[in-house]
């Protein structure tokens, strides 16, 4: 009885010991910036699994620095979110403006030409629940006082087909509901005319 109780007491010793240990976070300086090959090598998609249940797998990473180390992460996360999202369903609109415009006389006229080209990708409010983070490194930075934390995350391809599917069945419903909307205030127009 009291072999059992003292080897339950190095046990708990042990247990205990190995739950308060600390881990060392990595460290970088400014002139030596490293990052991590995942990082930079990843594939956009991919598959994963055994012969018979492989799956179609999409991949993100996300990079970002902050003084605090779980805003750090956090930011990192909210990035390689938003990339995943945006090849799902993200818009891209395209404006390109031209202006010439001439000052002076007849025979000494100055031209000012302006161009401008404005791209703009929308990303609709979209539910990215089901992403597991597949890998995360946060190195410190004592010159800087700051954490970067890197993220590479992924999804099923069926998760990204769902997202997908709500996404065009939101934007039917807010097509449908636009053209109620205008049948309803052209005949409320029509009646108020009628009378």
């Amino acid at each position: 009885m009291k072999g059992l109780t003292m080897a339950a007491v190095v046990s708990l010793a042990l247990l205990t010991n190995c739950a308060n240990r600390m881990v060392g976070i990595p460290t970088e300086n400014t002139a030596e910036k490293q990052v991590p090959a995942w990082y930079l090598q990843h594939a956009d998609t991919g598959s994963e699994g055994w012969f018979w249940n492989k799956e179609g797998m999409f991949y993100a990473v996300g990079s970002d620095v902050s003084p605090d180390m779980e805003m750090s992460y956090k930011k990192a996360l909210i990035k390689a979110k938003a990339k995943v999202v945006d090849r799902v369903v993200g818009e891209m609109n395209n404006r390109t403006s031209y202006k010439l415009d001439e000052t002076g006389n007849a025979e000494r006229t100055i031209g000012k030409v302006e161009a401008q080209e404005l791209i703009v990708n929308v990303i609709e409010s979209t539910a990215l629940r089901t992403y597991a983070v597949d890998k995360k490194l946060t190195v410190y930075n004592p010159e800087l006082t700051n954490y970067r934390s890197f993220v590479l995350i992924k999804i099923t391809k069926s998760d990204v087909d769902a997202i997908l599917k709500k996404y065009e069945q939101d934007k039917q419903n807010k097509l449908f509901n636009f053209k109620s909307n205008n049948l309803e205030k052209s005949s409320d127009k029509l009646l108020e005319k009628s009378r």
